[in-house]
Order: structure tokens, then C-alpha cells, then sequence
């Protein structure tokens, strides 16, 4: 478990942070606020190595099996599907909004009546998760006790804003040097994000 772990640590501390350079900031999704490094996991997620490793051992943590698998779209999808295979379950995706035309669901795939684990890459404020499971419950479909998610955007602790959850996550902020400083600090040699599209 130890060396998929360092592995999928150094994918992400490596690939699927972007940085800023000092003085530099990107926007952040608050108008008029900004950020100065930002996560892009879909960089790693992408790669069915890193997604694998992920899905075994966020399923390892797993303290039922005896659950499907709703991804929070649209991050939570590709990890979602990993997390559904090792179950041998179908998953559901979860919409942020219907969709616009024929039968404008909010769910995608077919419900096999067990509770429904939430999964993203993300757990940071948790409003993806919050409303998620506030749909569900107002469908009528019951929601597992736990949820899973890569990194919980916390310093120091695993705990969750959701209290009555219990958030499984591989990782924390703790676990990265996410600063331009930090990092060049840490590895002697500056950030190499490559282009973005």
C-alpha cells in the first residue's frame, strides 16, 4: 500500500498542481478573489495507472462494499467508474445541474437500490457533495455514511464539514508543497506545470 501511495503522491506533486510564480496569481471561482496554486488532478486521473492505484486503495478503506458508486460530476466520474469496477457495480452519475433537453435528469445510470457512495476527487468546502446528497435525499435514495474522495482539501486532519459523514480521502494540503517557495524550497529546482490548453 505504501509505494501506491508515494506513487500517487509524487503524481500529483509533480503533475497536478499548478503553481503560481511568485507575484503571479490565476483566478479563483469567487469573482474578484484569486488564487496562488490550484489543484488539476484530471492531469493524473487521466492515466489509468494513477486511477487504479487510487481506486485500490480508496476501496481497501472502504468500510462497506455493500454500496454503488454516485460520481459527482465532473471530476468524480473517471474515479467513480474505478471505484464501480472493483465493486462490481454499476455506477450513477450525479449532475450540478439537468440537462437542458429530453428528459433533463439529474442522475445518469441505472440504481440498484443499495446506498449511494458519494465520490469526487475533491473535498474542499464540500458543496458538491452537500448538494449532491440533498438530491438523492430528496429523490428518495438513500445515501452510504461515508464518502470518498482524493484529497480532502483540510491542513492536518481527515475530518469532514458533512458531520454526520465519514469522508475517506487518500490525502490532505499537509501532503503537498503547494507554493512556488515551498516547493523550489523542497526539490531545488522550480515547478514544471508544462502548457495548458
Amino acid at each position: 500500500m505504501t509505494d501506491k501511495l508515494e506513487y500517487l503522491r509524487n503524481e500529483i506533486e509533480h503533475n497536478g498542481i499548478y503553481r503560481c510564480e511568485p507575484g503571479t496569481k490565476i483566478p479563483a471561482k469567487a469573482a474578484g478573489k484569486f488564487y496562488t496554486w490550484q489543484f488539476y488532478l484530471r492531469r493524473c486521473m487521466y492515466d489509468p495507472k494513477f486511477i487504479n492505484a487510487a481506486a485500490d486503495l480508496l476501496y481497501e478503506k472502504l468500510t462497506s462494499t455493500q454500496v454503488q458508486i454516485g460520481a459527482c460530476e465532473d471530476a468524480g466520474l473517471v474515479l467513480g467508474m474505478a471505484l464501480a469496477a472493483r465493486l462490481n457495480q454499476p455506477m450513477i452519475s450525479i449532475k450540478k445541474k439537468p440537462k437542458e433537453y429530453g428528459l433533463q435528469n439529474k442522475l445518469e445510470g441505472k440504481l440498484t437500490g443499495l446506498p449511494i457512495l458519494l465520490v469526487d476527487d475533491l473535498a474542499g468546502s464540500q458543496v458538491t457533495l452537500r448538494t449532491s446528497r440533498q438530491l438523492l435525499t430528496t429523490l428518495g435514495i438513500e445515501v452510504a455514511a461515508e464518502y470518498a474522495t482524493l484529497i480532502n482539501k483540510t491542513q492536518g486532519t481527515h475530518d469532514t464539514y458533512l458531520n454526520d459523514m465519514q469522508l475517506i480521502s487518500l490525502f490532505t494540503c499537509d501532503d503537498f508543497k503547494l507554493s512556488w517557495q515551498d516547493y523550489t524550497t523542497e526539490y531545488n529546482k522550480s515547478p514544471q506545470f508544462g502548457r495548458s490548453y
